[in-house]
């Protein structure tokens, strides 16, 4: 999970844009599962969570991301503040139920 922070405005909008391009490029990568990104307009912070089918597929993606996501943070006028690697031990999704 990567953190970043900055003094943008329109941070959802931002988040939003760049998950747009760097969803095709990570599924490039073998074991890319998904990702989520969620961003927070109050304290102007936003979190990258990848997630991959083993921690050998996200630690040989991992020099390309670094790579990217420093770009992309200094081009959105971010700062990365922190990056960590997290194991998932309980996943789960529930299914949208109709009309709810």
């Amino acid at each position: 999970m990567a953190e970043f922070t900055g003094p943008v405005t329109g941070l959802a909008e931002i988040v939003r844009i760049a998950g747009e391009g760097i969803e095709g490029w990570l599924r490039e990568y073998d074991g890319y599962l998904g990702l989520v990104m969620l961003a927070d307009e109050e304290s102007k912070t936003s979190r990258v969570i990848t997630f991959w089918e083993s921690r050998d597929a996200e630690t040989r993606s991992r020099p390309a991301r670094q790579t990217m996501r420093e770009q992309l943070a200094g081009t959105a006028g971010l700062e990365v503040v922190e990056y960590r690697v997290w194991e998932v031990p309980v996943f789960e999704i529930l299914p949208a139920t109709a009309g709810a």
